[in-house]
């Protein structure tokens, strides 16, 4: 998995890159140290919360541990290139949930990202991530393991929802179902829908 690949990238992707650089729509941009952008190219997106400590000073979006986990279950599972971004560009202090005025804030730059790259799945990881890209809440329970058509201005996208990984590290019990998605998001793009 190369998720910095930039071969056949769209220029889109760039020109969000640079709004997200420079953004200071909402008061995250004063506690930052820095903005995370989206980075990669692919068929798949994956999309957390927010930026926690570790992707706040490198300014890069998963490099921490609940990074770690996500890119080697992918790579185990043999994903290639993908596109990895957050809900929230900023990192929220001591990684607390995004609030709504930040979230309203930075969801133009996630449906910027997604009608410039036009995915062919994008994985909701988490809550936050799920009610952003569904428009609704619901327990994850409910949520998870569903592929739903969503329309994102006018690009329409397959949303499947799954745990975020930092829920995994918390509570390692759940690793098993969030394997099982993510080789279900594998075989939805690369195998067509066959199961394994």
């Amino acid at each position: 998995m190369s998720p910095t690949q930039s071969q056949g990238k769209p220029e889109c992707l760039d020109e969000i890159r640079e709004k997200v650089l420079e953004c200071c729509k909402c008061p995250l941009c004063k506690v930052r140290t820095k903005p995370v952008p989206g980075e990669g190219y692919g068929k798949v997106m994956f999309v957390g919360e927010a930026p926690g400590r570790e992707e706040d000073l490198e300014g890069r979006p998963f490099v921490g541990r609940a990074g770690k986990l996500l890119r080697d279950k992918l790579k185990e599972i043999g994903f290639e290139d993908v596109y990895i971004t957050n809900v929230v560009k900023c990192r929220p202090p001591n990684n607390r949930t995004p609030h709504k005025e930040e979230v309203e804030a930075c969801k133009p730059y996630l449906e910027e990202e997604i009608c410039c790259l036009k995915p062919e799945l994008v994985v909701a990881l988490g809550k936050t991530a799920a009610k952003a890209l569904l428009g609704f809440e619901a327990p994850m329970k409910e949520l998870r393991g569903k592929v739903r058509v969503v329309k994102v201005r006018d690009c329409t996208v397959r949303v499947l929802v799954t745990y975020h990984p930092a829920a995994i590290l918390r509570k390692k019990s759940l690793l098993k179902e969030f394997v099982f998605d993510l080789k279900k998001a594998y075989s939805l793009v690369y195998k067509q829908g066959k199961l394994f």
